[in-house]
């Protein structure tokens, strides 16, 4: 029988305390989470349809009968709220019983209704309104550096979708469909022990690599063409995510060009990377090499992104909005692309961590010019 958690690990006490540290600085006596990643990250709970609410001593989930034992599996040091009803009488009647006049909430996630929900959950019950401060990514800023646990599981996951990838290569021919070739991908993860994927794979044959987000079909895989693999694993709640270009039987010398330029940008790049530099000064780097090849206006998407318990978060390495300075223990992407309408396309995509000297690149497929090629 398994046992229940009785007590919060050390990893996520340090995180409370930044949370509440930040709490502090805004005078908020409490904190509503409803930011499914971030409820997760702050407990460990794996669940979902769960709500979180923080003071200043405490950590409150607030969910149903469906989740109550994994809570207690998972997360036994938590306080329990089932709701038996809306979730939103549930987290009324806990401001109210714990008298929270000031609590901030996730702007970017809680939804116009949910607010609402709450606002009408209060009046109903004849409960005092708290005044409901909306917060812009709070926990967004403060997951974007990774402390041990989150690098550890990083790189098993990343190492789990290589291993995915290595098996699946060998299985590639022409003639094998587009949706073949990403359903073994998803089966080798998961029979490695990945969670799931971390987003539904790309894998993109031909003219069809030239779309960024392509979403594989029933196409075969095309012989004398580049074939573009974006991949990724959940691992224990982490993603990873990773891009390999392999380039099949005799190769039009356009696509040769953009692959070694590509594959020049992205070692710029991670030569140049490192605590200081801002995410605005990185995806210039590789950007000017790329434009300098004359195939700018062919890279319009951003250098990178975080990457965490969400495929996308901050920082996100791009030539335009607000600059962030790359800081020790940030994990993003380093993924330059070019991108030929009718004929294909190239991306490569390593995961990369910020050292305190340096970066250091979690991924290890080697991703040359010669290494992906097929014969």
């Amino acid at each position: 029988m398994k046992n229940t958690v009785s007590k919060a690990k050390a990893f996520l006490k340090a995180r409370h305390q930044q949370v509440r540290d930040a709490m502090k600085k805004m005078g908020l006596d409490a904190l509503l989470l409803t930011h499914t990643p971030d409820v997760c990250y702050l407990t460990d709970f794996t669940g979902d349809d769960t709500f979180a609410l923080i003071t200043d001593k405490d950590i409150y989930l607030i969910s149903d009968f469906r989740y109550q034992e994994q809570i207690e599996l998972e997360c036994g040091w938590v306080k329990l709220t089932l709701r038996d009803g809306k979730i939103s009488d549930a987290v009324a009647k806990l401001l109210a019983q714990h008298k929270l006049p000031k609590v901030g909430f996730e702007a970017n996630y809680t939804t116009v209704g949910q607010l609402d929900a709450l606002c009408s959950s209060c009046k109903a019950l004849k409960i005092q309104t708290p005044e409901l401060l909306p917060l812009d990514d709070l926990l967004g800023n403060i997951r974007k550096v990774k402390d041990d646990n989150e690098i550890d599981l990083i790189r098993k996951s990343a190492a789990l979708a290589e291993e995915a990838f290595t098996a699946v290569r060998e299985m590639i021919r022409p003639g094998l469909t587009e949706n073949h070739i990403a359903g073994l991908l998803v089966s080798e993860l998961r029979s490695r022990g990945a969670m799931m994927e971390s987003f539904p794979p790309i894998v993109a044959t031909g003219a069809h690599s030239s779309l960024p987000h392509y979403r594989p079909n029933d196409s075969p895989i095309l012989s004398d063409a580049p074939l573009l693999i974006d991949w990724g694993a959940l691992f224990k709640g982490y993603c990873s995510d990773i891009t390999r270009t392999l380039l099949i039987g005799r190769i039009d010398p356009k696509i040769r060009e953009i692959y070694k330029v590509c594959y020049a940008a992205q070692q710029e790049a991670l030569r140049f990377m490192r605590p200081g530099v801002t995410t605005i000064e990185a995806d210039s780097i590789a950007r000017d090499v790329i434009s300098k090849a004359g195939y700018g206006d062919q890279f319009g998407h951003g250098l990178g992104h975080g990457i965490g318990r969400e495929i996308h978060e901050k920082p996100t390495l791009r030539k335009t909005g607000e600059p962030d300075e790359l800081r020790p223990g940030m994990i993003v992407t380093v993924e330059p692309g070019i991108y030929i309408k009718g004929l294909g396309g190239v991306r490569i995509e390593d995961d990369v961590l910020i050292t305190h000297s340096g970066c250091e690149v979690l991924t290890s497929l080697e991703s040359t010019y010669e290494a992906s090629h097929i014969e």
